[in-house]
């Protein structure tokens, strides 16, 4: 029996492809439906964030501003970090 080895090792790598493209698609899908259930919370505002940070609860604070402006864990770090640099407080 003669095997096509190009044709058998092409298809495989088709196969093995739509499999990952398809798997991706859903992430993908689930990131953005995530993204589009999310409403800010109106009632934290900035002098709750900025009690946080003075009262020295880093942690507290960064979720705080993430409820209030949805922004991903790297942002809301460096946005508290800027907040208490101004406010001459160190966390």
């Amino acid at each position: 029996m003669d095997w096509n080895t190009p044709g058998i090792f092409i298809g495989g790598l088709l196969f093995i492809g739509g499999y990952v493209l398809g798997r991706m698609s859903k992430t993908f899908e689930t990131m953005r439906d995530s993204r589009l259930r999310w409403t800010p919370d109106l009632t934290i505002d900035d002098a709750d964030i900025e009690a946080a940070v003075r009262a020295r609860k880093k942690v507290e604070a960064i979720k705080l501003y993430r409820q209030r402006t949805g922004a991903d864990l790297k942002e809301a770090k460096q946005a508290i970090e800027t907040l208490a640099q101004r406010i001459n407080i160190r966390l």
